[in-house]
C-alpha cells in the first residue's frame, strides 16, 4: 500500500498596517533586516521580503514557501529555527505584514492595526464552534483569563459574559476555505494553510473583506466597550481631556482610589507630603483644583501628580499619580470615551444608551437617610440605626458557607422588618461595583440557598426571622436598597461601569421578582471640608 505523502501546513501570521500609505520603514524595523528582496505575486502592488540580519545556520521549515520556486536563495536564510523574517504585500488597497519565526521583532507596534485578527476571525468562525478566548474584565477587580475546551463549543460555554467583559482574542472552527481548518485573531489573523506563495493574495483579499464587513448579529456585543490600545488615538484622548479640563466643567469627573485599599488604617489622602499639606477624609477633583492654586489642570500635570494615602502618622503608605486616580467619561466625535485606572476605554453609544434606558425607570427611595458625616460606614450604619424608626443594624459578622457564596455580608440596615439596605460612601467606581455585586449576590443567596438562610436566620431581628429557613421565601415581599453618599444625582451621574454592574444586578433580581431601590445619602459639606493637617514638629 502506497504510503500517503503528507501535505505541509504553512502558520501565517497576518497584521494589517494602520496606513496603508506609510513606507515599509514606518511599518518594520528595516535597518535590522538584510536587502529587501522584491518578489512577483498575482493581484498586488507589491510584495517584499525582509530577512532578519545575522540569520544563524540551518533554515527552517517555513522557508521552503518562499525558495520552492527560486525566487529566493535558501541561503538568504541562513541554518537555524531561529532565523525570521517579514513579508510586506500591499494589496487590495491595504497593508499587510506577515511575520514567520523571529521576524514579529522587526514589527513597529504602533504602526500595527489592532484587533485586525480579533475582527476577521469573528467574521470568519462558527459561534457554535469555539475552541479558546481571551477575555478581560472591566467590573470592579478587572481579571485578564484564558478559557480553553477540549471540543468545539458556544462562546458562552466558555464562560464569558457578554456586558462585562471585553473578547480580545479568539480561536474556532473556520467557515472560510481560504484559511483552513482553524483561524485564530488577535491583532493578528493566524492561520495553518496548505498553500504555495502564488496563493497569499488570495487569502489576504479574503481577509480584508472580512474585516470591513460588520460582525454578525452574535458577535456585535463585542464593539460595546473595547479597550483603546493605538498610541495614537491615546493621545488624542488625552489632548481632548485638556479641552474638557480647559473648560471648568467637572461634573464628568472623579477621583477615587484605582485599587483595593484598607480603609481603617489610613486617615485620608494628600497631594504631596509636606508638612502643613492638607490632608482630606475623601478624594475629591474639586480638592485637587484647589490644591492646583490657579494653575490650569492638565494631563500633563495629573501625570506627574501623586495621590497619597496616609497612614495614622502621616506617612505615605501607598501612592498613585491623579491620572490612574481620575475617572473621566468624554465624547468624542460620535463616541463615548471612558478613563479608569490610567486606561481609555471607547464605548457604544448605543451601549451607553440601552444601559440609560434599562436604568431610567429604577425606583429612587423616598425615605430621606440622615447626611453622612461619620469616620466610616460602621459608625454611620449604628447612627442610622440608633436615631430613626424602623431599622436594625446587622451583626457584621460574615456568613461562611463555603462556594459562590463564601463570607457574605448579607445587608448593613434592615429596615421595616423587609428593606435589606446596603450603605457605600463613594470612593471610586470600583467601591460602587463592588456594593452592586455584592447586594446581588446575598440577595441571590437569600432566595436560592437553604443553607445560607439557615446561617443568616439567627442574625435576622425577631420582626422578620424565618419561621423555616429550608422553606423559599417569596421575593416579592423584600426590597433591596443601595444607598450611596455622594454629592452626585442618581442614577444619572453614576460612573459608566458602575451603571452596567447595577444593570446586571437589577436583570437578575428583577426576574427574581425583589423589589429594588436606589437611595441617596447627602453628605455634610462641612465634614467634606474637615482636614487634618500634620501637627508641627516641637
Amino acid at each position: 500500500m502506497a504510503k500517503l505523502k503528507k501535505i505541509r501546513k504553512e502558520k501565517l501570521s497576518i497584521y494589517l498596517a494602520r496606513d496603508s500609505n506609510n513606507p515599509d520603514s514606518d511599518i518594520i524595523k528595516v535597518e535590522n533586516s538584510k536587502e529587501p528582496i522584491r518578489l512577483d505575486l498575482p493581484d498586488i502592488e507589491s510584495a517584499i521580503l525582509y530577512v532578519k540580519r545575522q540569520p544563524p545556520k540551518s533554515a527552517p521549515p517555513w522557508t521552503r514557501l518562499f525558495t520552492i520556486d527560486n525566487q529566493v536563495d535558501a541561503s538568504e536564510f541562513g541554518m537555524s529555527s531561529n532565523v525570521g523574517a517579514v513579508f510586506v504585500v500591499r494589496a487590495a488597497g491595504a497593508t499587510f505584514v506577515l511575520s514567520f519565526g523571529t521576524g514579529f521583532h522587526l514589527l513597529k507596534s504602533e504602526s500595527i492595526e489592532r484587533d485586525f485578527g480579533l475582527k476577521v476571525t469573528l467574521n470568519s468562525v462558527n459561534p457554535d464552534k469555539l475552541r479558546s478566548l481571551d477575555k478581560a474584565s472591566y467590573d470592579h477587580n478587572p481579571l485578564n483569563s484564558r478559557t480553553q475546551s477540549t471540543r468545539d463549543v458556544d462562546i458562552f460555554n466558555l464562560h464569558l459574559d457578554s456586558e462585562m467583559e471585553m473578547l480580545y482574542a479568539v480561536t474556532g472552527a473556520s467557515l472560510v476555505k481560504e484559511f483552513g481548518s482553524h483561524v485564530t485573531g488577535r491583532d493578528a489573523l493566524t492561520i495553518a494553510v496548505e498553500a504555495k506563495l502564488s496563493d497569499i493574495p488570495e487569502i489576504l483579499s479574503e481577509a480584508i473583506k472580512r474585516y470591513r464587513s460588520n460582525l454578525p448579529d452574535k458577535f456585535s456585543w463585542v464593539e460595546n466597550i473595547n479597550r483603546v490600545r493605538d498610541y495614537d488615538e491615546i493621545e488624542i484622548l488625552d489632548l481632548e481631556l485638556d479641552q474638557y479640563l480647559s473648560k471648568d466643567d467637572f461634573d464628568s469627573f472623579w477621583l477615587g482610589e484605582p485599587e483595593i485599599v484598607d480603609w481603617e488604617s489610613q486617615i485620608g489622602y494628600s497631594f504631596d507630603m509636606y508638612q502643613k499639606t492638607l490632608r482630606h477624609v475623601v478624594l475629591s477633583f474639586d480638592d485637587y483644583i484647589k490644591y492646583l492654586d490657579g494653575i490650569p489642570p492638565t494631563v500633563e500635570l495629573m501625570k506627574g501628580h501623586v495621590i497619597h494615602v496616609n497612614n495614622s502618622e502621616y506617612q505615605s503608605v501607598k501612592s498613585w499619580s491623579v491620572y490612574r486616580c481620575l475617572y473621566a467619561e468624554i465624547k468624542f466625535g460620535k463616541d463615548s470615551y471612558i478613563l479608569r485606572n490610567g486606561v481609555w476605554y471607547k464605548v457604544n453609544s448605543d451601549f451607553v444608551s440601552a444601559v440609560d434606558d434599562y436604568l431610567s425607570d429604577i425606583d429612587i427611595h423616598s425615605f430621606s437617610f440622615p447626611v453622612y458625616s461619620h469616620d466610616d460606614e460602621a459608625d454611620y450604619n449604628d447612627h442610622v440605626s440608633k436615631t430613626e424608626n424602623g431599622f436594625c443594624l446587622m451583626d457584621k459578622k460574615n456568613i461562611q458557607i463555603g462556594g459562590a457564596y463564601d463570607k457574605l455580608e448579607h445587608c448593613d440596615l434592615i429596615k421595616d422588618g423587609n428593606e435589606f439596605i446596603h450603605v457605600k460612601l463613594y470612593r471610586s467606581s470600583s467601591t460602587l461595583s463592588h456594593l452592586f455585586a455584592q447586594g446581588f449576590v446575598a440577595a441571590e443567596a437569600f432566595i436560592k440557598d437553604s443553607e445560607y438562610r439557615e446561617k443568616l436566620n439567627p442574625k435576622l431581628p425577631p420582626s422578620i426571622k424565618l419561621i423555616d429557613p429550608k422553606l423559599r421565601p417569596d421575593p416579592s415581599k423584600y426590597k433591596l436598597v443601595y444607598a450611596i453618599a455622594t454629592k452626585k444625582d442618581l442614577p444619572v451621574e453614576l460612573p459608566f461601569f458602575s451603571k452596567v454592574t447595577l444593570k446586571n444586578a437589577l436583570k437578575t433580581l428583577r426576574a427574581l421578582n425583589y423589589n429594588i431601590s436606589l437611595a441617596k445619602i447627602e453628605i455634610d459639606p462641612t465634614w467634606l471640608k474637615t482636614k487634618k493637617c500634620k501637627p508641627k514638629k516641637s
